[in-house]
């Protein structure tokens, strides 16, 4: 009986662990990946029927623009008027991009746009 519960302590202790390590991710997630990109938008779709989440398409990567409270995020929908087939913005952008996994770069801010494909350095 003594081993048991040692092996029943050291599975939820592992999950305990597990389990901070996911939400302390998510809630440290904006600090750690936040990064500025320059992409060149070729398509832009609505996630179905469900409002405020929608997926930018570019030549490299494919984004979502969702609301996130992990993010501090709740303007996806005046963010995504703001996308044009064709033109080149530079934002800000939460997350790991995976190829191999459906998990896509939040889009939390549009910093500067342009018609052509060129942003000079600053």
């Amino acid at each position: 009986m003594g081993t048991f519960l040692f092996r029943l302590s050291v599975f939820f202790g592992f999950v305990i662990i597990i389990l901070i390590l996911i939400f302390g991710y998510l809630f440290f997630e904006p600090f750690i990946t936040k990064t500025e990109e320059v992409i060149t938008v070729i398509n832009v779709e609505r996630w179905g029927a469900e409002e405020g989440k929608y997926f930018i398409f570019t030549d490299d990567e494919v984004f979502i623009n969702v609301n996130d409270y992990y993010h501090n995020k709740d303007n996806a929908d005046e963010i995504f008027t703001q996308f044009k087939l064709g033109y080149t913005y530079r934002v800000k952008v939460v997350g790991v991009y995976m190829p191999f996994l459906p998990r896509f770069r939040n889009i939390i801010n549009i910093i500067e746009y342009s018609t052509n494909e060129y942003f000079p350095d600053n």
